[in-house]
């Protein structure tokens, strides 16, 4: 045996061309292949050899929650017990970010109280930490793939539940110091990154629980993170009412004097001095709740209870998640349902591997869809509340109250939880594609007739326009949240099931991407869409009336607008009456861009097409890895060798 020990040691040295391919395999041959000193470096003490190092010695909370805690004992086999864990996770995950407006429309006005004051934040800061949110939840759910197999889903759920109630308690704490930074840091990122982490580890689990129900599991799954709003908007508006304070009413509108100062209305309080006052007209009035009179109010002398209230909840959230990350678990190796068999062609259906799935147009075309359907429902869910209340609690004031706002967002978060799990059936019947080409067939009719409904409402003054743009947007979030339930199996027809976890948390990053752009659109075109109103009632306005309330004519309007002194509802009660005003009409513009994603997302999906079959022949260089025993020699002359593609072991169905 020496002769082969001292031809691997010199090789290294002198076989640099091809002459020395010949020694190599004639070496190769002549090696027994279990010699365990071959596996120690040349440069190593000689000593005694071992084959392998001894493992890694694991930490205490790897010894307590790693993988090997998380698998189902030998007697368990209640899957539908796992449900229970798993939907909770999801359940929890999904209340702050889709019911994010019924804080943000409290927020912009958690000085002014009545209205927004100069020193709150605009509509367009307490929008961004929704899209902050999703975008983490996107970067989290995409690099922690790897982490979370290594780590196993108890550790993987109980880490990421403490970011997430943690993040909570955080942006609290930004809300009561009336830090933006701070805001976005705690609910934004660490949230964020809290629900990454928790996202993908419960679906894994049920795909192995439900081998036979897949679109079933991951259905009811996704439900559960759907209708977290549900829970989250109620309870949070309970909260908030019973640590809300009202502001200190200073007195009616003309019958105190009145001043401003950089655009800042101020008023005498009841020692005399001037204090920055917001003024509360009737429509103002209209959007929150409680007993106030029309009026002027002292700045920051109230409370909106959006602090106290998301602190509570980071907490009791923090803790069911670290109850469902103790109970989550996963089958054992080699378990099957009761009388389910696999497919005979599943052990032989093949799946790329991520690396090859992210070289596929097919995924970045999936993925362009994806994000541009979804990008009108994050933008819907980030201002629902508000703009439930800004179109139509003008016209129909008795009936759009702060109660029936919060039950317009509530309905919704069951249109969510209803499409992710009926579009999830639905696609399990019909295929993937006619499920996405239903979904879009739907959202395109109802995002431009939106407008004409709000027109009828204006027009009619009548409710039963009202209840059909209540039921239409319904619908549309039902759709555009079935196509977040039916990606995870449309990326599993495309590509194969053996690594959906690790493709759809890549597939996150194109919802983090509409998360973004859906609020920020609306946002922006609904600001734009503002300041031309108040610049055309500007015009109209008389320039008296509007010197006697503001203390300066409409030419010097700018500083007042800019310190939400000046507002569409103000002008409005200055104008004359019959004035029609523009409202209602402030999202149109939203509306009809929606629309127009939704038809980029038609022309995008039909050039998806079935990945080339040739694609799973392919085996993958860049994940292989030469042999163990002679890896450190021969990978430095040979290269890495080539590791046949994984089999598939779930049977996916093509598109």
């Amino acid at each position: 045996s020496a002769l082969p020990t001292f031809t691997m040691a010199f090789l290294p040295r002198c076989a640099r061309g091809s002459r020395a391919r010949p020694l190599l395999a004639l070496t190769r041959a002549a090696t027994p292949r279990a010699c365990p000193r071959w596996t120690r470096p040349l440069s190593a003490t000689p000593g005694p050899a071992s084959a392998e190092p001894p493992p890694a010695p694991q930490g205490v909370l790897m010894r307590l929650l790693g993988p090997e805690t998380a698998v189902a004992s030998e007697g368990f086999s209640n899957r539908w017990a796992m449900m229970v864990p798993a939907f909770t996770t999801h359940l929890c995950l999904g209340g702050p970010g889709f019911g994010w407006s019924v804080l943000s429309s409290a927020i912009v006005r958690e000085h002014g109280f009545v209205s927004s004051a100069a020193t709150d934040w605009s509509l367009f800061d307490v929008t961004m930490p929704m899209p902050i949110f999703f975008t983490f939840l996107g970067l989290a759910g995409a690099a922690a793939g790897n982490w979370q197999n290594v780590v196993g889903p108890r550790m993987a759920i109980l880490t990421g539940g403490m970011l997430f109630g943690g993040g909570m308690v955080v942006g609290a704490a930004g809300i009561a110091m009336h830090s933006l930074p701070l805001l976005y840091l705690g609910f934004g990122v660490l949230g964020g990154l809290g629900t990454g982490l928790c996202y993908t580890p419960p679906m894994q689990a049920l795909m192995l629980w439900f081998p036979d129900q897949k679109g079933l599991a991951m259905g009811c799954l996704v439900a559960g993170f759907g209708a977290g709003g549900l829970l989250f908007v109620p309870a949070m508006s309970q909260l908030m009412s019973n640590f809300q304070r009202a502001p200190t009413f200073l007195g009616e509108m003309g019958a105190v004097e009145t001043t401003t100062r950089a655009g800042v209305l101020y008023a005498p309080n009841e020692m005399g001095e001037m204090v920055a006052a917001v003024q509360a007209t009737s429509a103002d009035l209209a959007k929150i709740s409680g007993d106030l009179a029309t009026g002027l109010y002292a700045v920051g002398s109230g409370s909106t209870g959006a602090a106290e209230a998301l602190a509570i909840a980071g907490i009791v959230y923090a803790a069911t998640l670290s109850a469902c990350a103790l109970a989550i678990c996963r089958p054992r190796a080699g378990w099957l349902p009761a009388g389910y068999v696999p497919p005979p062609s599943a052990a032989d259906s093949p799946s790329l591997t991520v690396e090859q799935v992210m070289r596929t147009p097919q995924f970045y075309q999936l993925g362009v869809t994806f994000a541009c359907i979804t990008c009108g429902i994050y933008g819907i869910f980030s201002v629902a509340k508000g703009m439930m209340s800004e179109v139509f609690s003008g016209v129909l004031p008795l009936l759009v109250t702060s109660g029936f706002t919060s039950s317009y967002l509530m309905m919704l978060s069951l249109g969510n939880l209803s499409g992710r799990f009926g579009m999830a059936t639905l696609s399990d019947r019909i295929g993937c594609k006619s499920a996405y080409n239903i979904i879009i067939a739907t959202l395109i009719p109802i995002y431009f007739t939106a407008p004409m409904l709000v027109q009828q409402v204006v027009s009619t003054e009548s409710p039963l326009p009202l209840y059909a743009f209540i039921g239409t947007t319904w619908l549309a979030v039902f759709a555009a949240c079935g196509s977040i339930s039916t990606t995870p199996a449309y990326e599993a027809a495309l590509f194969g099931t053996k690594n959906v976890g690790a493709v759809h948390g890549r597939m996150l990053v194109f919802n983090s991407i509409a998360a973004v752009v859906g609020p920020n659109l609306f946002v922006k075109l609904r600001t734009n869409d503002e300041l031309s109103a108040i610049s055309r009632l500007l015009e109209q306005v008389d320039p008296t009336r509007f010197e006697a309330s503001f203390g300066v004519p409409p030419s010097g309007a700018q500083s007042l607008i800019e310190a939400k002194t000046v507002t569409v509802s103000k002008l409005m009660a200055l104008m004359p009456v019959g004035t029609p005003d523009p409202t209602p009409f402030l999202y149109d513009s939203t509306m009809h861009a929606m629309g127009g994603l939704v038809l980029v997302s038609a022309v995008m999906h039909n050039l998806i097409r079935p990945v080339d079959p040739e694609m799973f022949a392919q085996p993958d260089a860049a994940a292989a890895q030469p042999p163990a025993q002679t890896g450190a020699l021969e990978g430095r002359m040979l290269g890495s060798l080539e590791k046949p593609i994984p089999e598939d072991a779930g049977g996916a169905k093509r598109l």
